[in-house]
C-alpha cells in the first residue's frame, strides 16, 4: 500500500507526493544575503521547494512522512 502526503511549496501551490517517491528533505542554512530555505527532493529529479512561511517548514514534511509510514 503506498501512502501520500500533501506539500505546499513556496508559490504555495499544494503537491499530493507518495512518501516512496521522496528521496530526501533538504534544510539549507542562511548564509550572507541569502535566507533559509528547504526543498524535497522527489524520485523522478523533480525538487519541490517548500513554503518559506509558517506552513510546511522540512520538518512539517519530515513528520508528515513519518505518520504516513507508522
Amino acid at each position: 500500500m503506498t501512502k501520500f502526503i500533501w506539500v505546499r511549496d513556496r508559490d504555495k501551490i499544494e503537491h499530493y507526493v507518495n512518501v516512496n517517491h521522496i528521496i530526501r528533505v533538504t534544510k539549507v542554512a542562511a548564509h550572507g544575503q541569502f535566507s533559509a530555505y528547504a526543498y524535497v527532493v522527489l524520485r523522478d529529479e523533480k525538487e519541490i521547494r517548500l513554503s518559506t512561511d509558517k506552513h510546511d517548514t522540512a520538518d512539517d514534511v519530515i513528520a508528515k512522512i513519518g505518520v504516513a509510514l507508522a
